[in-house]
């Protein structure tokens, strides 16, 4: 009777151990899914709708380019081409204006945060890196939620420009 005691009470502690432990499991095996793996997404932009921004005037007006104008932005996700595909979550950041040499292509410093949600992978991602008119390469600076502890890289391209609005496709690589 004794053995048996011992034996459903080690049961019993066991059970214990994995119900406490079950929400760790999960975030952990979401966060393998979603870590190291690869997300893409689609950005609805409308060029010229309400932000807020500051301008600072060139550096030296004959020689440099702009430099400083900032400009805070927030953004739809959708997992299609279309506006009106499935919406996976928004992209908030700003941008600020580096350009030198005056007559160049448009260089921005860009710093955005993806909140992100396709009902597989949920939380944050934070992107940071030099926005030109051509295709651009962000860094994965860290993540929250599914994407706790990441690092890696977005390439971000014009899919579409129509008028006052642009699409871009953005294709994220997440490295653990």
């Amino acid at each position: 009777m004794a053995r048996t005691s011992i034996m459903q009470e080690l049961f019993v502690r066991v059970a214990i151990f994995i119900v406490a432990a079950a929400p760790l499991l999960r975030v952990s095996e979401a966060s393998k899914m979603c870590n190291g793996g690869r997300l893409t997404y689609y950005v609805q932009v409308e060029i010229g709708a309400p932000n807020l921004a500051a301008i600072l005037p060139p550096i030296n007006a004959p020689l440099s380019g702009s430099f400083g104008q900032a400009t805070v932005f927030a953004f739809n996700v959708t997992d299609g081409k279309s506006a009106t595909s499935k919406p996976l979550g928004f992209v908030r950041g700003f941008t600020v204006e580096t350009n030198y040499i005056s007559g160049a292509d448009i260089r921005l410093v860009e710093v955005e945060f993806l909140e992100y949600d396709d009902g597989r992978c949920k939380g944050t991602l934070q992107y940071q890196g030099v926005v030109t008119s051509q295709d651009s390469q962000l860094a994965v600076v860290g993540g929250s939620g599914s994407f706790r502890g990441v690092r890696g890289n977005v390439v971000v391209t014009v899919v579409s420009s129509n008028g006052n609005f642009r699409t871009y496709f953005h294709d994220v690589t997440l490295l653990t």
